[in-house]
């Protein structure tokens, strides 16, 4: 796992708990987290996870949305 993706993540953990919602999706976003951090691996859910919280969130969270926007983008980057 890049340092830039590592760095994404853990950005995108810590706003998730400062939401602290929850919500179906995006505690599943919560869990793939720290599950990807944990194994440091990338993993279908994770992008799973990413897309469907982009969509849902986007007006209710837009700082949330920007950060998954963020780890997407790195996991593009190396090929996810």
């Amino acid at each position: 796992m890049s340092d830039k993706l590592k760095q994404a993540l853990e950005e995108l953990q810590d706003e998730l708990k400062q939401i602290g919602s929850v919500e179906p999706k995006l505690q599943k976003l919560a869990d793939d987290v720290q599950i990807a951090l944990k194994e440091r691996v990338e993993t279908v859910p994770l992008v799973d996870s990413l897309r469907d919280a982009a969509e849902t969130f986007e007006a209710r969270h837009p700082k949330l949305t920007a950060l998954i926007n963020n780890v997407m983008s790195s996991l593009s980057n190396i090929g996810i």
